[in-house]
């Protein structure tokens, strides 16, 4: 009988989980919507100055006060590893903080905030499981003390063995994907994501720019990558943590002069810019590209924080669209490759890269973007051994 109490309380609150982040997602698009929808049908150009700076200067003292969040994704794979958790009770300044940031316009995506908001929500269902299985308590209605927690055994405990394991956790993220379903169905919002099909014209031309696209890819995801240490060595503690919100929300709400792109993460125009930007100037695409990356991580730094992935994939887009219009062939291809190589350089994981952008750009892409990523992972692979060996042999000849 509590097995089976137990059982049904994971499979509900699995899928409120899921729920509860469509939810999230859709409270941001709506938030975003009610605060710029003015602004996106006017253009008028004093209207990202009254938002940007008034919350900037309010995201500033949330920091301040709260401290940095939301975390990185980073971060809180990193807590997993090494501690086994993430404090979940820290929730509410992820989705304050996240929130602002992304309501105000920043040039981030909700990627972070929410991945922190799932993992906090699927460790308090891990630890109510194991913390009623160990002292026979009510699993729906008792309160749950720290120190009888601290005493539980681990969450694998509950379990016969790790295939076990592994099937139901499996299983109820199922729910959990079932749930954020239903509230997506319920309330639906336009996405970025999907099967796209396009006509590629492939030609040997094509094959000159391999080389060209891969060097650009390397090098702004270097430069992408890299923008945020740069700014934090210069910025570092010499701003008050408010000064610097309401600093960048001048910034923010400065860079609308030039293109709106440079507000939000980019990611429900990355497709729509993908196809009229061959009508803009290369040097107006590459103001864009270094523009929002750079507008992006220093605002990271100043305390703006999110997802740096779709601001990514629109900056290298514009980067790859200023390249092609120097190049011959089909531009899909060119982009693809400096697309690719470019998230290789900034993400470092060749399957995330592949589920990304095979359900962003045309399916006839798909084995471009397989092979650059799996090339580029084994060159960062063999990268990584030679400076082992390197440092090895740095300190056979220094000791030796």
């Amino acid at each position: 009988m509590r097995r089976t109490s137990h059982a049904l309380y994971a499979i509900v609150w699995s899928a409120i989980i899921g729920m509860l982040t469509a939810g999230y997602l859709n409270l941001i698009n709506w938030i975003i919507k009610r605060i710029w929808g003015p602004y996106l049908l006017t253009g008028a150009i004093w209207y990202p100055f009254i938002i940007c700076i008034p919350f900037g200067f309010l995201i500033g003292f949330l920091n301040k006060k709260l401290g940095d969040y939301p975390l990185t994704i980073k971060k809180v794979l990193y807590s997993v590893k090494k501690e086994g958790k993430v404090n979940y009770h820290d929730w509410w300044k992820t989705a304050v903080l996240g929130l602002s940031s992304l309501g105000a316009g920043g040039s981030i995506g909700p990627e972070a905030s929410t991945t922190v908001l799932v993992s906090s929500m699927i460790n308090w269902l891990g630890d109510r499981l194991r913390w009623a299985s160990q002292f026979n308590k009510n699993i729906w209605f008792a309160k749950m003390p720290k120190q009888e927690l601290e005493k539980s055994d681990k969450f694998g405990s509950l379990f016969s063995n790790k295939k076990v394991e592994k099937l139901i956790i499996t299983l109820l993220t199922l729910v959990g994907v079932a749930g954020a379903a239903f509230i997506f169905k319920l309330f639906p919002e336009k996405g970025v994501f999907g099967i796209h099909n396009r006509i590629i014209f492939w030609s040997w031309s094509s094959l000159l720019n391999v080389v060209p696209a891969l060097i650009v890819g390397f090098g702004f995801g270097y430069f992408f990558v890299h923008l945020k240490n740069w700014f934090a060595i210069l910025i570092n503690e010499r701003i008050n943590k408010i000064w610097q919100g309401g600093i960048f929300g001048l910034i923010l709400a400065l860079s609308t002069l030039i293109s709106v792109n440079m507000l939000f993460s980019g990611e429900f125009r990355i497709v729509p810019f993908s196809e009229e930007m061959l009508r803009f100037s290369v040097l107006y695409l590459l103001i864009i590209g270094i523009g929002k990356a750079v507008v992006t991580n220093l605002g990271f730094v100043m305390g703006w924080r999110g997802g740096t992935i779709f601001p990514a994939i629109f900056c290298s887009v514009a980067i790859g669209g200023a390249l092609v219009q120097m190049l011959p062939g089909d531009p899909r291809i060119t982009i693809a490759i400096v697309l690719t190589t470019s998230l290789m350089m900034i993400l470092r994981n060749a399957p995330l890269v592949i589920i990304l952008l095979m359900l962003l750009i045309s399916v006839q892409l798909l084995p471009i973007v397989i092979a650059i990523s799996v090339i580029i992972a084994w060159i960062q692979k063999n990268t990584r051994e030679l400076k082992k060996l390197s440092s090895i042999f740095y300190l056979y000849q220094l000791f030796g």
